[in-house]
């Protein structure tokens, strides 16, 4: 007999033959729902998110609720399932019915299978403009929330991110530095913890400085509104010192920014009494029993493009190495410190938002930016977004000095979410087995206890 889509055939053992089939009934894979449930009651996400969302349907044709939509969606990105049929297999299971708080097995009518991918798609397409603005004003409200009192400083990360087209996407354009038809949203990190502060859709073309001024002072205005008097540093490699952001940044009070440079003969010129310097020292320890791989010096200057509002502070690195003259250049409003703790310390530091932009898009797979629309192409960006602070808060929160404190969050849905369950159901209670040889259960009694156990709510940062 061979494998069918009701009962699987494996290699034989001896003295046995091993079937399987998909009759296993009150079974999933996925403890995964209860967790982020408790993360998401401790932080009022989805409740944050829901309401920014004008649910303008029929009230006599409601059967899933808006917050019950967008737990089931934000659960089952943030549990792996990234794909919007996924919502077809999935709207029966225990767990996920568990996570957005029905009974597991109740078939009933008002309280029977979770929403459907048709039912998802017509959500994410009925959002408008306004809806998507509020939404993304709940992101950067949730940021300001996770901390308990005006912190002293916070660095924001801001990046660029390619999401490829998959086909005829309005607004979607071709790029030329990645080659390819894409979205280019813009994403803004808190370089201090790797928290998520907005995530913005954008067209796949080049932006202008005047867009990523326009949409980094909302950003800064409304933290500004509650921390009136931290200070914040504003971090971006190249492509974002334009003069537009840059005055922008500079007018306000208790900011700063920092921002790669492109060179051009001005500032090459500026640059060039450094850069003489470094190769005469790398001349000079090629006679060394021990040669370095490169040699670094670290100047600044005065420098004012036409366009610049005013003369601003060029950081230099006058690097060479045996490949030739590797000369490097940022430009910032800050006076302090010195030049080499401005490019190591405050500059290169930027790159670890390369890895979160990482776990959104390959672990949480927020460019899967497929529907047939742009604002609810940007839905869906903001749903992943969710995802992502979902679980940045459940390291942050319930996985502290655990093996998976440091862990991204494909390792998280891995080794914590997959497990599998057999959920009984019983007129007063709900019972959970798990399987007797399961590898985390000191983590998962860690983790349910920071999670489920009453006491008072802790905020994700401290000042």
């Amino acid at each position: 007999m061979d494998s069918t889509p009701e009962q699987l055939r494996f290699a034989s053992i001896p003295g046995c033959t091993i079937r399987a089939d998909f009759a296993g009934g009150g079974l999933s894979s996925d403890l995964g729902p209860l967790l982020l449930k408790g993360v998401d009651r401790q932080i009022g996400l989805t409740e944050r998110v829901c309401a920014a969302i004008d649910d303008t349907r029929h009230p006599g044709y409601i059967t899933h609720s808006l917050h019950d939509i967008l737990k089931q969606r934000i659960y089952q990105i943030a549990s792996g399932y990234e794909d919007g049929n996924d919502c077809n297999s999935l709207r029966h299971d225990p767990m996920f019915r568990l996570g957005v708080g029905c009974k597991p097995f109740d078939t009933d009518e008002a309280d029977g299978a979770l929403a459907s991918g048709s039912t998802i798609s017509r959500f994410e397409h009925a959002v408008d403009s306004k809806d998507i603005y509020r939404l993304s004003e709940a992101l950067v409200d949730q940021f300001i929330a996770g901390y308990a009192t005006p912190p002293e400083a916070l660095v924001l990360d801001i990046d660029h991110s390619e999401d490829a087209a998959y086909g005829q996407q309005p607004l979607a354009f071709y790029n030329h530095y990645y080659q390819s038809t894409c979205y280019l949203p813009l994403m803004v990190f808190e370089g201090l913890s790797g928290a998520l502060v907005a995530a913005v859709l954008r067209p796949g073309k080049r932006p202008t400085g005047a867009e990523n001024a326009m949409i980094l002072k909302r950003v800064l205005k409304r933290i500004r509104a509650h921390f009136p008097t931290t200070q914040i540093l504003v971090r971006g490699d190249g492509h974002f010192s334009t003069p537009e952001l840059m005055a922008m940044i500079d007018a306000m009070e208790y900011t700063d920014f920092i921002f790669g440079l492109p060179s051009n003969a001005v500032i090459n010129r500026l640059a060039e009494p450094a850069m003489q310097r470094a190769c005469a020292l790398w001349a000079e320890v090629q006679t060394q029993d021990v040669v370095p791989d490169a040699v670094r010096l670290y100047e600044e200057f005065r420098y004012a493009a036409a366009s610049w509002h005013k003369p601003l502070r060029v950081v230099q690195k006058a690097e060479v190495m045996g490949l030739g003259e590797n000369p490097r250049f940022v430009v910032t409003s800050l006076t302090a410190p010195e030049p080499v703790r401005v490019y190591e310390e405050l500059y290169c530091a930027r790159g670890q938002a390369e890895n979160w932009i990482k776990h959104l898009k390959a672990d949480l797979a927020s460019d899967r930016t497929s529907c047939t629309t742009f604002l609810a192409n940007f839905m869906r960006l903001l749903e992943h977004a969710a995802a992502y602070v979902l679980h940045q808060q459940l390291r942050t929160q319930a996985l502290q000095h655990t093996e998976l404190a440091n862990a991204q969050p494909s390792t998280v849905i891995t080794k914590l979410f997959k497990i599998a369950v057999q959920v009984r159901q019983f007129k007063d209670r709900v019972i959970l087995h798990l399987p007797s040889s399961c590898p985390v259960k000191q983590l998962l009694q860690t983790v349910t206890e920071r999670l489920f156990v009453p006491k008072p709510a802790k905020l994700l940062f401290s000042p």
